[in-house]
């Protein structure tokens, strides 16, 4: 008799530790999927901007952070922004921040001006720069 109720016990047992199993991750499954319905998604132009908004803010009125603001900086002579202490290098560049420029830019900043203080290696990939100007282009008006 104690055999038969410790076989059942280990049964039943084992049939409530599968099924809180079962249990945990369907809730887990359900949590995941709410969590990121919730998550706002990131266009590629977000995430390529991802690294540059550690030194820059876009939006107009924003203050400087290690680098300049950038609102209204698209077509505009390099180094032109109010309150900003830019690079004698960048200062006198004679620059203007179109396409092409930005393209150099933003592959890499040496290759394009020395002297500068930008602490950036570049993008290699032509394809993310093209993405990351348009984005620049959209959010910096």
């Amino acid at each position: 008799m104690k055999l038969t109720n410790r076989k059942t016990r280990t049964v039943v047992r084992g049939t409530l530790v599968a099924s809180m199993a079962i249990a945990l991750i369907s809730f887990g499954g359900l949590a995941a999927e709410r969590s990121n319905a919730a998550a706002p998604k990131l266009s590629q132009g977000d995430r390529l901007w991802f690294q540059c908004r550690a030194c820059h803010t876009l939006k107009k009125n924003e203050p400087h952070k290690l680098g300049p603001n950038l609102h209204g900086f698209i077509n505009a002579k390099a180094a032109t922004r109010p309150g900003f202490k830019y690079s004698k290098a960048l200062t006198t560049s004679g620059i203007v921040w179109n396409d092409a420029e930005l393209d150099q830019w933003i592959k890499k900043p040496n290759d394009l001006l020395k002297g500068h203080r930008m602490n950036y290696a570049g993008m290699t990939d032509a394809s993310k720069r093209a993405l990351l100007i348009k984005y620049l282009k959209e959010k910096t008006r």
